[in-house]
Formats: structure tokens, C-alpha cells, sequence
């Protein structure tokens, strides 16, 4: 009885073995079929007029923003045909002039800020698609988003548009059809790509109409939910719920540095809690380029 007990458990440990082997092998062989991918970094765009842009003082939302995401974790880069800031009163121009900006090249975390971007100074929605109608000899007033995404290809859009428009009593159905527009190119560019779409900051009537202004804003929402797509998303970020200009801003309408604190948050706040969606966009963006 006792033999055959002992030649039972060394069955068992026989069996045991091969069962364990067998497992390690499948281990390897799928991981030789399925290798882990490396995170793709979001390729953000920040897309706008001088909210966006920023001037000589103040380097723009972008700055923070950047800042946050670095102590996140985040691997993102900023991308754009902009490294440049604005000066509406520089000397010995008419309308100001290209500088670079206050924050450039600064390290943070080993990480360098590039101030890449794609915010233009006084551009409406129509110079967006069209190009500047009165150029100058400046930077700021070269090209359009058509012939600026030869030269980049965007996972994520921060698109703050229509602050000139209404600024230029430009008609609030026509600015959300030109954003609409706008929408079409950024995704004949990359049709994986996500737009997180801002509520404009809110604009005081020394400007423009307010009332204009918060109708344009409450068309937003349908826009994106019309436009939406699991392939492209369009996501509502609110920059305009809370956003006091009396204490954001140094002239009404462009942010303070608590203003570009403010307007960051909220960026911040969408990538974060879409993140995995937008990584995953970026991955199909990816492997369509390098033919995987």
C-alpha cells in the first residue's frame, strides 16, 4: 500500500511539472505575440486668438497647463508653427510685433518648455480657414490651419475660438459653422483626433455684446454633441463658468497669471479624466504612420 501511495505522488509531481512548464511556455509565447506597447505621448495643439497666444508678461495658459502635466506624468508634447508670443505695443511698429516669450526654454522636472502653439492675435474664425485678410510683415499673420498642419499632426485640440468673432459683431450660427469648419480640417488631418472644445472666457460689454457672447457660448454644447464621434470626440470643457474678468484678467479680457491658473485647471481637468481615451487615440494614430 505504501509503494503505491509513493509511486501516486511522484505521478502527481511528474503531472505538476509538465502543467507548470507548459503554463511558463504559453506565458512567453504570448507575450512574444502580444508585446506590451510603449505609451504614445499626446501630441496637444493649443488652438486660439491672444488668450491663447499670450503677450510680453504673460506667457498664456499654456505655461501652467504645461507645469500641471509634467507633475502628472503626462506624456504629451506641445505642437504648433508658433514659438513666439505678442507685443501690441512694441516700439517702432504699427501693430506690434513677435517677442519671444517670458517662460521660453525654461526647465522644469528635466522637462523644456517649447511654447509651441497656435494661437494668433485678433484672428477670427474666417482667418483661421482663409488666412489673415490684412497681413503684415509679422509672423503671426503667415498661412492657415490648412497649410500649418503640413507640418504636424495633432492627438488633441484645446480649441478656445470665437472671442474675436464676437468682438467683431461677427454672427453667432456663422461662428459655429466656421468652427464646424474648422473641425472638418483638424479631422482630414487625423481622423482619430479629439477636440476639447472651450465655453469661451467671458467677454465684458466694453468689448462685445454679452448677451451675443452667451448665446454663442450655449450653442457649443449641440455642436459637440452633434459632431461627436467615438473615432473623434468632441468634448466641452466649461473655461467660462467662474471665470471673473474683473479679477482674471490685467485689461478685461486677457488672463492675469490667476486667469491663466484658472483656464489651465480646466484643461487640465478634461486631459486628465479623458486620458486614457485620448492615449488610445494616439496609439491608433501612431501605428497608422509607422504601418504597424
Amino acid at each position: 500500500m505504501f509503494s503505491k501511495l509513493n509511486i501516486n505522488f511522484r505521478y502527481i509531481l511528474f503531472l505538476s511539472f509538465i502543467l507548470f512548464t507548459t503554463s511558463c511556455a504559453d506565458d512567453e509565447t504570448k507575450e512574444e505575440i502580444e508585446p506590451q506597447e510603449e505609451e504614445v505621448p499626446l501630441k496637444i495643439m493649443p488652438l486660439g486668438n491672444s488668450i491663447t497666444q499670450g503677450g510680453e508678461v504673460n506667457p498664456s495658459y499654456r505655461y501652467e497647463l504645461w507645469k500641471m502635466l509634467v507633475d502628472a506624468g503626462v506624456k504629451f508634447e506641445f505642437v504648433g508653427s508658433m514659438d513666439t508670443n505678442w507685443f501690441r505695443e512694441a516700439p517702432n511698429t504699427e501693430q506690434g510685433a513677435d517677442v519671444a516669450s517670458p517662460v521660453i526654454g525654461e526647465v522644469y522636472k528635466e522637462q523644456t518648455f517649447t511654447n509651441k502653439h497656435e494661437g494668433h492675435w485678433g484672428w477670427t474664425t474666417t482667418d483661421l480657414l482663409n488666412g489673415y485678410e490684412n497681413p503684415t510683415p509679422y509672423k503671426r499673420d503667415k498661412g492657415k490651419l490648412s497649410d500649418w498642419l503640413k507640418g504636424y499632426t495633432p492627438d488633441v485640440v484645446l480649441m478656445h475660438l470665437g472671442t474675436n468673432d464676437m468682438i467683431h459683431s461677427k454672427t453667432t450660427s456663422g461662428t459655429v459653422s466656421r468652427i464646424e469648419q474648422i473641425i472638418g480640417q483638424l479631422r482630414a488631418d487625423n481622423e482619430n483626433v479629439a477636440i476639447l472644445l472651450a465655453k469661451i472666457t467671458p467677454i465684458p460689454s466694453t468689448y462685445a455684446n454679452v448677451d451675443s457672447t452667451q448665446h454663442f457660448v450655449s450653442l457649443l454644447p449641440a455642436l459637440a454633441t452633434r459632431l461627436s464621434t467615438q473615432k473623434s470626440p468632441i468634448i466641452v470643457v466649461d473655461i467660462n463658468t467662474g471665470y471673473n474678468p474683473a479679477t482674471l484678467t490685467y485689461d478685461s479680457l486677457h488672463p492675469n497669471t490667476a486667469g491663466e491658473k484658472f483656464i489651465a485647471k480646466r484643461w487640465y481637468d478634461a486631459i486628465r479624466a479623458n486620458e486614457e481615451t485620448l492615449h488610445n487615440l494616439a496609439a491608433q494614430r501612431h501605428r497608422k504612420e509607422s504601418g504597424k
